[in-house]
């Protein structure tokens, strides 16, 4: 009998030890997702209204130098043009790609109302929609945009 009663109390704390488990490895989950979504966002907002050092620390430090070649390349049109717009560029999370246990992810986002930068030397160009690759990567527990170049819309 008291085997019996130890077998199912052994049993009992076993499954509450396994849901219990279960629930951390999806908070923790749902915690690296939310503070993605949170990054990019964040970066995305400053990126597409043209305000790259408030983007600076949603971003890997090997990336800061391509926010400072965008800022270099603003003119005093593209100032003026951002001036006049009625309303700044928003910004959508349009999809996410990663994996829980990867440090890499791949986020796409949908910009509206923005303005696209030209070649050197010419206005930027109203836009009304597009999409974008955000690249990811995690540092010390945290993701970071990982710019390689400037970001550029996606072909559809």
């Amino acid at each position: 009998m008291k085997s019996k009663i130890f077998t199912r109390l052994v049993m009992f704390v076993s499954v509450v030890t396994l849901l219990s488990g279960a629930t951390v490895v999806a908070s923790c989950q749902s915690d690296a997702e939310t503070q993605m979504q949170t990054c990019v966002k964040g970066f995305s907002d400053t990126y597409f209204n043209w305000q790259y050092r408030r983007a600076v620390p949603y971003c890997t430090p090997e990336s800061r130098q391509w926010l400072s070649y965008m800022a270099s390349q603003v003119n005093s049109e593209d100032v003026e043009a951002l001036r006049s717009a009625a309303e700044g560029a928003s910004t959508e999370i349009a999809d996410m790609d990663y994996n829980e246990s990867d440090t890499v992810a791949s986020v796409v986002v949908t910009v509206r109302n923005y303005l696209e930068m030209d070649s050197l030397g010419k206005a930027g160009q109203h836009r009304d929609e597009a999409r974008f690759n955000i690249p990811m990567v995690m540092r010390q527990g945290k993701w970071k945009v990982s710019l390689s170049a400037p970001l550029r819309a996606l072909k559809d």
